[in-house]
């Protein structure tokens, strides 16, 4: 008996230390509305470091996550954002080519990427990070 009671308290203490060490979800909640001149489009729960391509006649942009927005004045996500939008706000769109990078926090000093190259069909990785 105090074999099994030992196994069980080792069993539970494996159980509870690998839940804790679960990752938390990697998407954000809420929706990321952009609008271009013929109407809206969403990306609904988007997620974390994915390179989202917004084209270039987006007009205005509203952040309504729990997520910073990092826009990209490319298609790629590549270099630098040139700026963030907060969670729940709203943003007017440069006249460039945009996409957007969520991403959790505001500190976009590194960035891993994830995108969809046009030739492959497997998800690319890459790893951003500004000074």
């Amino acid at each position: 008996m105090k074999h099994v009671r030992r196994l069980v308290v080792i069993l539970l203490a494996a159980v509870l230390g690998v839940t804790a060490m679960a990752p938390q979800a990697v998407a954000a909640r809420g929706i990321f509305l952009y609008y271009e001149p013929d109407g809206g489009l969403g990306i609904v729960d988007p997620d974390d470091d994915w390179c989202y391509q917004l084209g270039y006649t987006v007009r205005e942009l509203n952040n309504d996550t729990n997520r910073t927005a990092f826009l990209f004045a490319d298609d790629s996500c590549l270099g630098g954002p040139f700026t963030s939008i907060p969670p729940h706000s709203t943003f007017p769109a440069p006249d460039s080519t945009l996409s957007v990078v969520f991403h959790r926090g505001s500190n976009s000093c590194c960035m891993t990427i994830r995108n969809l190259p046009d030739s492959a069909r497997k998800a690319k990785t890459t790893r951003h990070c500004t000074h």
